[in-house]
């Protein structure tokens, strides 16, 4: 911008020179000098009454103390020269006099502009440029832009003592760096449903105490408050609710938890601060309240217990808090009357269990008797049970031996005072503990071939931590035993023995986290054979419990299915361990073999069965002691006489041992009478008297049944 103001550089370049350079290094912050006579420059910043004037050197050099503005404020610059023209203003942070393109130049028909400061926090100088008379003339204010913050204070409203309707209000302005940026402060008293009474103040000394007496029989008033600075027209406020301070009660402490922290619950007067002091029992007797509290707080409803949360330096140790409330308008303190210490809790897992440990209660702490400490048990829901109650102040460990390897076990200990200490919860899970056995388990033979040994109480993922079953077998009921299969299934086929050749026993264990179980009770499948005419079988269980009846039936070896034959006496039920099979009653044409099996039970589902066991019922082959062989029609053949007979071969010897006849019959069951008749080989009667036979019998099952004896001949 080009003016009268030009004539002022041709005359002093060099001078401008030195001294631009010489104020920018050593001055800073303070506005350029122009040359004497070149300063007259006056000017107005919003209005304000006080004028800037010249170039603030000398008597002027209130100019460069900074005024503080806000960010992007809208101000307004009159230039109060009388007669002046070409008139401009510069707002830049560049400490020299010259008018750049940035000037705002102000209207020839006005002295004033309306701007906007810069939105970036520093300083900055406000340049004002005109001419009058030939001459140019210039002036300078530093000014500061900032970020204002809410006036910091505080307040209180107390009763006058010895009055009914007077009240003091107290403020105070904090001394904080915050508040030294205004310049002075408005402040506002407003009884509810009145209108407002407002005061102003200035200072520059913090803190700063104002007081003020209201005459008022309202309880609760409405206070603001405004911070100013000198010339900008911003301001930020803080405004509040104020009632009467009431003298507070004494605080109660109604109990403790450690929970991510420490969470206090106390009954106080609302709206009244209070500090929350602690102490360290194992240094400390009694609490330093000249220091720092551990948690300041208000709270917000008078005598309800509210919970103050707050932290600590090491959650695991012990520290006791008592609460303190301030009289403000009294300007004493009032203590509470308990104390309360926590209950950190800790432990650790054993072989066979759990151990808890926890802070030995206080036996002399203020307001609070020591009564006892509850031991709980938490659930995965949340829902807590009792497991002991100790009366005892020195006892403070208790060993849980009612765990499962591998699951995991909240605990929580509260100590009763009058109040309540209440620990952290802890969790604990044990992997040393021996997994337990496994509990009701069944063997049986199925077909006939192979063995299946099955857990009843428990499958894989009911047990914590479970890898596998293990399956162990002895070949006899007193033999050794052997790990035979380890699998998830909780049942396994054996197919590696012959149930029908020798009794097995079997046992289980299953591997988990913990290791190996201890070894379930031993179970045997029904073991059957036949000794004589006799069914037996082995009396040792197959199951876990005791059988209690036993059913014998007839059975199909192909499929498996019984067979029920009408009259037979099967099946047949018993609580003993054998069975004479002569006292049956199964048809002759039911054939010579026959199978049974045995069924096992408890008196519940499943039942267990035995091996398939082959029964051949005898042939009976019998003969006559003497016969007649006289042609009379009667008794004239010896004969073998039986049943599920095929073949027979019968030799006779005379009494020196010849042999004297021979008889085959090939095909019994179409021939069951061919015999000897009497005659030798020579086809004569043989003399009357006591000859000797031998008889050899095929029976239809593939069996020789051998017989000798003697007959008599006679006629």
């Amino acid at each position: 911008m080009i003016h009268s103001f030009t004539t002022y550089f041709t005359r002093n370049i060099f001078f401008l020179f030195l001294l631009v350079t010489f104020h920018e290094v050593a001055l800073g912050q303070q506005c350029p000098n122009a040359p004497s006579g070149d300063d007259g420059g006056r000017f107005s910043i919003n209005n304000h009454p006080e004028i800037i004037k010249s170039d603030g050197d000398g008597a002027l050099n209130v100019n460069n103390i900074p005024s503080n503005f806000c960010r992007g404020e809208q101000i307004t610059l009159e230039d109060l020269v009388t007669g002046g023209g070409s008139r401009s203003f510069e707002i830049t942070q560049n400490a020299t006099v010259l008018s750049t393109s940035n000037a705002i130049p102000v209207p020839s028909n006005t002295n004033s502009i309306t701007t906007t400061l810069p939105t970036t926090p520093g300083i900055y100088f406000i340049k004002s440029f005109g001419s009058s008379g030939g001459s140019g003339y210039y002036a300078c204010k530093v000014i500061q832009i900032v970020d204002f913050e809410k006036p910091k204070y505080t307040v209180k409203l107390c009763d006058e003592p010895g009055t009914t309707t007077m009240k003091k209000v107290t403020i105070t302005l904090l001394d904080v760096p915050s508040n030294k940026l205004f310049d002075s402060y408005t402040y506002s008293i407003t009884p509810f449903g009145a209108s407002p009474r407002s005061f102003n103040v200035s200072t520059s000394t913090y803190p700063r105490e104002i007081t003020q007496t209201i005459n008022s029989s309202i309880l609760g008033f409405d206070f603001v408050i405004e911070g100013k600075s000198q010339y900008g027209k911003c301001s930020e406020s803080d405004q509040k609710r104020l009632t009467t301070v009431s003298t507070p009660i004494v605080p109660i402490i109604f109990n403790v938890v450690i929970d991510n922290g420490i969470s206090l619950n106390v009954a106080a007067t609302a709206g009244i601060e209070h500090k929350i002091w602690m102490r360290d029992p194992i240094s400390e007797s009694t609490y330093n309240t000249t220091g720092t509290p551990v948690y300041t707080y208000t709270p917000t409803a008078s005598l309800v217990g509210e919970i103050q949360k707050f932290s600590v330096p090491d959650p695991t140790k012990q520290y006791c808090f008592k609460v303190n409330a301030f009289d403000i308008c009294n300007a004493k303190t009032v203590e509470s009357t308990n104390e309360i210490c926590t209950t950190p809790l800790r432990g650790d897992t054993k072989q066979g269990g759990n151990t808890i440990i926890w802070s030995v209660a206080q036996g002399n702490l203020l307001g609070n008797t020591f009564r006892s400490y509850d031991v709980f048990k938490v659930d995965a829901s949340g829902t807590e049970s009792l497991v002991k109650t100790i009366t005892s102040i020195g006892s403070n460990l208790y060993d849980d031996t009612d765990v499962i390897c591998g699951e995991e076990y909240t605990y929580k200990v509260v100590t009763n005072y009058q109040s309540k200490s209440i620990s952290n919860l802890l969790k604990l899970k044990n992997t040393s503990v021996p997994p337990t056995p496994l509990g009701k388990l069944v063997s049986t033979v199925i077909g006939g071939q192979s063995i299946r040994v099955t857990s009843l109480e428990k499958e894989g993922n009911d047990l914590p931590t479970f890898t596998a079953f293990n399956y162990y077998r002895a070949n006899s009921i007193n033999g050794n035993y052997t790990k035979v299969h380890s699998g998830t299934s909780a049942f396994w086929d054996d197919t590696s023995v012959n149930p029908s050749a020798q009794q097995y026993c079997f046992y289980m264990t299953w591997t988990g986290g913990c290791g190996e179980s201890q070894p379930s009770s031993k179970i045997c499948p029904i073991f059957a054979q036949m000794q004589g005419s006799s069914l037996i079988w082995s009396p040792e269980s197959s199951f876990t419990d005791p059988i209690i009846e036993y059913k014998i039936f007839r059975v199909n070896p192909s499929t498996g299915l019984p067979i029920n034959t009408s009259g037979s006496g099967l099946p047949y039920t018993s609580t003993k361990n054998s069975l004479n099979l002569t006292n049956l009653n199964i048809p002759e044409a039911e054939g010579q073999t026959i199978y049974l099996a045995i069924e096992g039970s408890t008196g519940n589902i499943p039942t267990t069965l035995s091996n398939y066991i082959e029964y051949q019922r005898p042939s009976l082959a019998l003969s006559a002691q003497a016969f007649t062989p006289n042609g009379d029609g009667l008794n004239d053949t010896f004969y073998i006489q039986g049943r599920f007979i095929k073949a027979t071969k019968m030799s006779i010897f005379d009494r020196w041992g010849n042999l004297i006849s021979f008889i085959e019959n090939t095909n019994y069951q179409s021939n069951p009478q061919l015999g000897w008749d009497g005659t030798s080989s020579n086809g004569n009667k043989v003399p009357a008297g006591s000859y000797v036979f031998q008889i050899q019998v095929e029976d239809l099952s593939g069996n020789i049944i051998t017989k000798e004896g003697s007959i008599v001949v006679v006629y």
